[in-house]
């Protein structure tokens, strides 16, 4: 199997990513939360407001573009990483005044606009680098490849926890700022790496090609493409429904009242049983079929959020082993879902199609929260449940909607 200098710039890409994306983001829910006040409805409109832009810089402005020029990819992913750089700079410096003005629901909201913002541009990376990995992992080792390079981000996202746990410090890493510096360190160097990157794209595409690709009404023609990204939503809502809750849940007094220290070793358990499994993961479905191992980890995710349901309070190596099937069962559905989708789409429609996939992925992360997850902890918890009693019912709705989608998957076309 031969390993391309492409392939290389890609996994360190997503090496890097993935540890920035874990320091800032583990504890920025946390932050939120905590720190500034927001209710667990208002802190999950983050992720909608970052969809919302998204989805239009994916669907509307840089994907139709790619599928008319591939080697576009390289340019969105380096200018998307340098104004993420400089927004993450303004974001931190504007929270920081209205927070020292007492206006804490205002910095909040104003780190939530800065993101989604960003989102127009950083969409355009989000969609070069799925170009980028598209054309570093062509033929039969597909899955292989993209389960390597999902596990060395994991590994990234990994030590990304343990530095977000020890930065983080009750919520003063945000509010100094060293979260902020230390990712957009992160952030630029990803540029780096990819304006060095070989790449020059091997795709032709004739005139009349030209003309006609870049729609989403084209990508959603193919009909096994289209069946495959409503179902690969209905897993990511399960999964992504709790996702925010489980980091309260983790630090709730009333819950598993564990610290942030423990919360970060638990994350670094979900990502390390991630990175193990999916080059595993992705050699089994090269052999096997793609469908038959996302339905195996569809069952494990399902049953991953029954437990927590039913268990209750528990000691922590009970609820690591959980959390790490959980882990493990996330990201060999995410990997494998991409190969794919990868296998699905024809050349000419991979700018806008790993767009939509982008976006199904995205809209698990930015509005399961905001319209399920959130609303039935907050609902509860208003009629008198305990904090801990809202969130497990809510880990229950998660497994339901999980197994309802694995069930779904059963009906798929192999691959």
């Amino acid at each position: 199997m031969k390993i391309s200098g492409l392939m290389i710039s890609v996994s360190l890409f997503s090496f890097l990513s993935f540890l920035r994306r874990a320091i800032f983001y583990a504890f920025f829910y946390v932050y939120l939360r905590s720190f500034l006040g927001l209710s667990n409805t208002l802190s999950a409109l983050l992720g909608t407001a970052n969809l919302a832009t998204s989805t239009v810089g994916q669907l509307k402005i840089w994907g139709p573009r790619l599928n008319r020029n591939p080697h576009l990819a390289k340019k969105y992913v380096v200018r998307g990483e340098v104004i993420a750089g400089i927004v993450y700079l303004i974001a931190f410096l504007g929270h920081r005044i209205f927070v020292n003005s007492n206006s804490n629901l205002i910095a909040a909201l104003f780190l939530i606009s800065c993101t989604s913002f960003l989102e127009i541009f950083w969409s355009g990376s989000d969609l070069g680098i799925r170009q980028l990995q598209a054309e570093a992992t062509i033929g039969e080792n597909r899955g292989r490849l993209v389960g390597t390079i999902d596990g060395i981000g994991l590994i990234g996202q990994l030590l990304g926890f343990l530095i977000g746990g020890i930065l983080y410090q009750e919520g003063n890493g945000f509010f100094n700022g060293s979260i902020f510096y230390v990712v957009v360190i992160l952030i630029f160097a990803c540029a780096f790496v990819i304006f060095i990157a070989p790449y020059d794209s091997e795709f032709k595409q004739s005139d009349s090609l030209i003309l006609t690709a870049g729609g989403i009404k084209e990508v959603f023609k193919l009909p096994a493409f289209g069946y495959f990204i409503i179902i690969l939503g209905i897993l990511t809502m399960g999964i992504s429904a709790s996702t925010q809750l489980f980091l309260y849940y983790v630090t709730d007094q009333s819950a598993l009242n564990f610290s942030a220290k423990v919360l970060s070793y638990l994350l670094i358990l979900f990502s390390l049983s991630g990175g193990l499994i999916t080059p595993i993961g992705g050699k089994l479905s090269d052999s096997w079929g793609r469908i038959p191992i996302m339905t195996i980890s569809g069952f494990g995710a399902a049953l991953s959020y029954f437990a927590f349901f039913s268990l209750g309070q528990q000691p922590l190596l009970i609820i690591a082993i959980v959390y790490s099937v959980l882990g493990a069962s996330s990201a060999i559905l995410q990997s494998i879902a991409f190969s794919h989708a990868a296998d699905l789409l024809p050349q000419e429609f991979q700018g806008t199609g790993f767009g939509v996939f982008n976006v199904t992925l995205a809209t698990g992360w930015g509005l399961a929260g905001f319209l399920i997850g959130g609303p039935i902890s907050d609902v509860l918890i208003s009629l008198g449940e305990s904090t801990a009693s809202a969130y497990r019912s809510s880990f229950l709705v998660s497994g339901l909607i999980i197994l309802f989608g694995t069930v779904a998957l059963l009906s798929v076309k192999r691959k």
